[in-house]
């Protein structure tokens, strides 16, 4: 009965979708024909033409009036075509032509849309597709079929690319048909009351399609309650659309509510939308645009005793009892159907079943609101402000998924300075400065990077700064001194314009990738339709009069609860907690079975398991018996002897097993396993089976498939039969189980139930223990598994790269298909997934195409690995200084190298690793300085201890870290390395000292000026230590010096491009850093002091001279020796080597995936990287 039910209602649910999609999609059948030969030539506009015979209304398809087509004045990515249908209309297809007879035609272009003429959206027709692709002559046409289609007015076509021999040029066609709605406008205020007939209202079915457009965030759709707490209500919070169906005695929101659905994001862009709520009994469809979510109710969910109305924008009733806080609803509804009742035309023809609260209007009213796209970090708007005017003051709303961004910057006149106002980490930081004073700072807001629309005003005067986020107000007093703030001439919004253009914007967190509207400076409203005009500033790389936004978690492509997050380009899934990993989340932490883990060498023990793999189940944690066969071991809560007595036919015993994991993940398991099996016992006196004359069973046992069975053992069903029947030892012959033969004494009936598709026993049933002296009792062991399909046979899925698929002779686009295809990522990892490892100290493996190399760029290292120390001798005086801003108020990014130390940031954390070599006391290794009197210094003191000095704040004494253990200046190489975070310095000097210490003068640098070795040449307020051993420099070697991503030494001595380095006095390459593989206290290096500490003496005696020369001859014996000697060695190893040859040849030819093999393949990939590399293997 109950399927019959199901098939019921799943086809009504089918018919209910058909007629709702005819509704919503209008008169979808022969909806094509032409709809531009109607237009009259002012339905045309453009944003430029080339000439008055190229202007836009010259673009119908297949004439040839004027030049033959629209072309614009310039040819660039801003111009655009546009059309006005007269009407809102449903358009099913386009098509494109170049210029008649000419070398203009666009090969891709946007396709745009609106009902109003402003705020565009772009049409997509698949995520992955953003635009069309356009004409390869000028007379072609090139027809797209919308799907879906577009329901609107106005069209524009945007160009993307043209013939780079000709200029644009466009013929046009739109192809469709009339569109009618009914459509009624709420003002925030306003909402429609629905009251029906008790004979329309089914308690198991209602059927709700709309459309709706807003630019509100926050409003209640519709709302449908009952006396007893049963309700549905769809509302709009934050964009997104909320589904809540309650059963029972509960108010909103309540956590007993049995559905709660959410879908759609970004739902406040003021175009229309679709929905579709369906419920059949405890079936729920819940359809937004293109996404649906399918839900079945759980427990008893037929029945909603709702009343006998429904509203729709609100929740107008004053006696209801609901006491959650809401929003009506602000924007348009259109074709309003509720189980076939059109709502709308009911209320417009004023029939008494519809009450109209608040202003109620049937036509839609059109926000002219103008929002501005900002696509990428190059992305900036000058607007023009009134120059000279005693405070800076601007508005604007904006939304983005960026944590960081520049959202304006102006000028300062008359002093240098200037206004920031950026997001970063999702906060809103405004920031005034002069140079040479401390910069005022507010913070306001946070996770403003969230896609919601944010309002902000700002204002700055003299005494006074202040931010509006949201409305909250936050202000401070600038420390600015007496001098008050002029206003510069221009507002950069979203980011600065090239160096090339003269300004003095300035941009340290980067371009900001977002919307923007309802933008004003000095409380006056720009105008960005002028902007766009180009009467007004000037941009690049905007998209005006649109928000392009899109949310990339929708759809979710993250797997098992993994938390997605996004910015503007890409998302993210955050796998913690979930058991997953992957760029999705898809592939398990856990194995499949206690077999996998055995394979991987694990002991006995509890382990998660995570049955289906990659599938939707989640892991649980079971036992694992590593014997000789790894077994499975899932318990459950009857594993104790359970008595029975006093149970008879019509008053049975019925016992429920429960397991660790459910039903769905124990059938996975034992779906994976080779063999399952669990022991039933039953013990019985004077207690039955089976009834022996007419077969009937008296006890049973129910399985996964919810089935009674009535074996008692054995691999495969025999009906009741126990295994002493099946093995033929029962205690009485005439029966097939020991309990059947009815004696009063005790016995049992054990087997082991074999039969995977029957297992788990889920119940057990026993009803014949009402005699005299009848009792029983019954255990079940826990369910056990052993081998692996999926391990035995080693099949999983394909791990590697494809490249070049064809299917049917067609080339596949793999690397879009895998932008949206979980677990698989576009491009391959290639050699460098391999040998990668191969490039040290921090080199990068570039893939190459018949190799690899590694790229040393943020290296301290040179050589084809990155291996080769670069070292420089420093003689007296001498420094190597890397400047990382040259003027803090003008600072610029001038070397990549220091795009992690901009002058304006602040350092929280570095790396710093040298080695050096000296016996001068006291000596400076490195001093690190900012503009603001903070600095890290590394000396020798003059007693030969190391110390670390870090002054994080100007006001305070720094701290010091003091290695007094020995003498530092001994010669010898020594290697250090500090890592710091925040507050926290970790030091190691020569692979064994190692210090950890707790910073007290502060946790950041701010504005990094520059990098100091040897001697410190400006003027520096520092303690007298440092100042002492600045002064004195260093005299030594230095090698591998490294801070971070700067490599000081191979920037001066080796430079690959221009950096910000100066060189004073005698700093020469040298060859003081022994090869690798050394240790650190046996390490010899070549370079010798003599040659550069001091000069020799001339008059040194001959016999000196003599013993020399001796000394000279006596080495190059020495020398031809040890050739000799090796030579000989070389040769009995070749020998040795001929003899293992032979003996393994055999061998070899066995196994083809031999080491030897993989040895080759690897050599020739080593080979393949550079043939002119002279750096072997052995």
């Amino acid at each position: 009965m109950g399927s019959v039910t199901g098939a019921v209602l799943k086809t009504l649910l089918l018919l209910s979708t058909q007629n709702w999609n005819r509704v919503v999609a209008g008169n979808s059948y022969d909806c094509d024909e032409p709809l531009v030969p109607a237009l009259s030539q002012a339905s045309f506009s453009s944003s430029s033409e080339l000439s008055s015979s190229h202007g836009p209304g010259f673009a119908r398809l297949n004439r040839r009036d004027g030049a033959g087509g629209w072309s614009p004045l310039v040819s660039n990515k801003y111009q655009w075509l546009q059309i006005d249908l007269g009407e809102r209309m449903e358009i099913t297809a386009v098509a494109t032509q170049g210029g008649y007879g000419s070398s203009n035609w666009v090969t891709s272009y946007l396709l745009m849309f609106s009902d109003s003429g402003r705020n565009w959206k772009q049409y997509r027709q698949e995520d992955s597709i953003w635009g069309f692709s356009g004409n390869a002559n000028a007379d072609s046409v090139v027809y797209y079929r919308l799907q879906p289609s577009i329901k609107a007015r106005f069209l524009r076509f945007l160009p993307l690319e043209w013939n780079p021999k000709g200029r644009i040029g466009m013929r046009i066609e739109a192809f469709g048909c009339a569109y009618r709605s009914e459509v009624v406008d709420l003002d925030g205020k306003s909402s429609l009351l629905y009251r029906f007939d008790q004979k329309s209202l089914s308690p198991m079915k209602d059927i709700i399609s709309l459309k709706f457009k807003t630019m509100q965030s926050d409003g209640v759709l519709l709302h449908q309650e009952g006396q007893n707490g049963d309700h549905i209500t769809l509302e709009l919070k934050r964009g997104k659309l909320f589904l809540l169906i309650n059963s029972g005695e509960a108010k909103l929101p309540s956590t007993h509510s049995l559905i709660n659905l959410t879908l759609g994001s970004l739902l406040d862009d003021q175009h229309w939308h679709s929905v579709l709520v369906q419920r059949l009994g405890k079936q729920v469809n819940f359809t937004v645009d293109e996404h649906r979510h399918r839900f079945h109710a759980q427990g008893e969910f037929n029945y909603l005793d709702l009343d006998y109305e429904i509203s729709f924008g609100g929740i107008p009733a004053p006696g209801k009892s609901v006491s959650f806080p809401h929003k009506n609803f602000h924007g348009c509804l259109e074709n309003l159907y509720y189980n076939g009742v059109d709502i709308i035309d009911l209320a417009k023809r004023q029939k008494p079943q519809i009450i109209a609260k608040g202003n109620v209007s049937f036509s839609c009213s059109q926000p002219q609101s103008v929002p501005v796209t900002f696509l990428s970090s190059e992305s900036y708007l000058a607007l023009p402000g009134s120059s000279g005017e005693e405070e800076i003051s601007a508005a604007f709303q904006f939304r983005t998924w960026n944590k960081a961004g520049l959202l304006l910057f102006s000028e300062l006149q008359l002093v240098s300075g200037g206004l920031l106002l950026f997001l970063n980490d999702g906060k809103l930081k405004l920031n005034l400065y002069q140079p040479g004073k401390l910069p005022s700072d507010i913070t306001a807001g946070a996770g403003l990077n969230d896609g919601q629309w944010h309002s902000i005003s700002l204002s700055a005067k003299r005494h006074h700064l202040s931010v509006v986020v949201d409305g909250q107000l936050t202000s401070v007093a600038p420390s600015l001194g007496p001098e008050q703030i002029y206003s510069g001439g221009t507002y950069y919004f979203g980011g600065c314009p090239g160096n090339s253009f003269g300004s003095k914007c300035k941009n340290p967190p980067g371009g900001f990738q977002g919307c923007m509207r309802l933008i004003s400076i000095s409380n006056k409203a720009v105008d960005l339709i002028s902007v766009q005009q180009g009467s007004l500033g000037n941009f690049s790389d905007l998209q005006i009069d649109s928000c392009g936004i899109t949310d990339r978690c929708l759809p979710n492509y993250c797997e098992h609860g993994g938390e997605c997050s996004q910015s503007w380009n890409t998302f993210h899934c955050n796998c913690a907690n979930t058991g997953y990993r992957g760029a999705t989340c898809h592939n398990s932490i856990y194995e499949q079975s206690c077999e996998a883990y055995k394979h991987r060498g694990n002991t006995s023990g509890f382990y998660y398991v995570d049955s289906d793999g990659s599938g939707p189940l989640e892991p649980f944690l079971l036992y694992c018996n590593m014997t000789e066969t790894a077994w499975t071991i899932i318990q459950h809560n009857g594993s104790d002897l359970t008595r029975v007595r006093n149970t008879n036919p019509d008053n049975p015993y019925a016992g429920f097993f429960e397991y660790t994991a459910s039903m769905e993940q124990l059938q996975a398991t034992i779906n994976h396993a080779e063999h399952c099996e669990q022991e039933l016992t039953y013990y019985c006196k004077k207690s039955r089976l089976v009834n022996k004359p007419d077969g009937t069973p008296l006890s049973w046992w129910v399985g996964r498939t919810n089935e009674t069975q009535t074996y008692w053992g054995g691999s495969l069903p025999d009906p009741q039969k126990c295994t002493c029947g099946l093995e033929g030892h029962c205690i009485d012959s005439q029966y097939y189980c020991n309990c059947d033969a009815d004696r009063n004494e005790w016995t049992n009936d054990t087997g082991f139930l074999s039969y995977k598709e029957h297992l788990p026993v889920t119940k057990i049933v026993i009803t014949d223990t009402g005699r005299p002296h009848s009792e029983a009792a019954y255990k079940l062991g826990p369910l056990l598994c052993r081998g692996d399909s999926g391990t035995a046979t080693r099949q999983r899925g394909f791990l590697g790269c494809i490249r070049s698929l064809q299917l049917n002779g067609v080339a596949l686009d793999l690397e879009e298909r895998a932008k949206v295809t979980p677990g698989v990522e576009p491009g391959c990892r290639g050699h460098c997934s391999s040998y990668g490892k191969l490039c040290l100290n921090g080199g990068q493996c570039r893939e190459k195409p018949s190799g690899f190399s590694c790229d040393c760029t943020f290296s301290a290292y040179a050589g084809p690995f990155c291996s080769d120390e670069i070292s420089a001798y420093f003689g007296s005086g001498s420094s190597v200084i890397y400047n990382f801003q040259e003027n803090y108020s003008l600072s610029k990014n001038s070397s990549f190298h220091a795009a992690s130390f901009h002058g304006d940031m602040k350092l929280s954390r570095e790396m710093i690793k040298f080695s050096f070599r000296t016996t001068r006391t006291p000596s400076l290794l490195l001093y690190l300085s900012s503009f603001y009197k903070e600095y890290l210094s590394v000396i020798i003191a003059k007693n030969g201890s190391l110390q670390i000095r870090y002054k994080l704040n100007r006001y305070q004494e720094p701290d010091v870290v003091n290695f007094g253990f020995k003498n530092m200046a001994d010669g010898q190489l020594h290697h250090m390395q500090i890592n710091r975070e925040e507050g926290v310095v970790f030091v190691e000097i020569d692979e064994n000292a190692r210090r950890q210490v707790h910073l007290s003068s502060g946790t950041e640098f701010s504005a990094v000026k520059s990098l100091v070795l040897g001697r410190i040449l400006e003027h520096s307020d520092v303690d007298q230590e440092t100042a002492l051993a600045g002064a004195q420099g260093f005299q030594g070697c230095l090698s591998a010096v490294q801070l971070s991503h700067v490599a000081p030494l191979k920037a001066a001595l080796r430079p690959s491009r221009p950096a910000p380095i100066t060189v004073s006095g005698h700093v020469t390459e040298s060859s003081c850093v022994a090869q690798a593989g050394t240790d650190a206290t046996s390490r010899e290096r070549t370079h010798s002091f003599a040659d550069h500490s001091g000069t020799r003496d001339d008059r040194e005696p001959l016999a000196n001279a003599i013993k020399s020369d001796s000394a000279v001859i006596g080495g190059l014996i020495a020398v031809v020796i040890f050739i000799l000697l090796c030579i000989a060695a070389i040769a009995v190893r070749i020998y040795q080597q001929k003899r293992l040859y032979k003996r393994n040849e055999a061998k070899r030819s066995e196994n083809v995936d031999s080491a030897e093999a993989v040895l080759k393949s690897e050599l020739n990939i080593q080979n393949a990287v550079s043939e002119n590399q002279k750096e072997y293997f052995f």
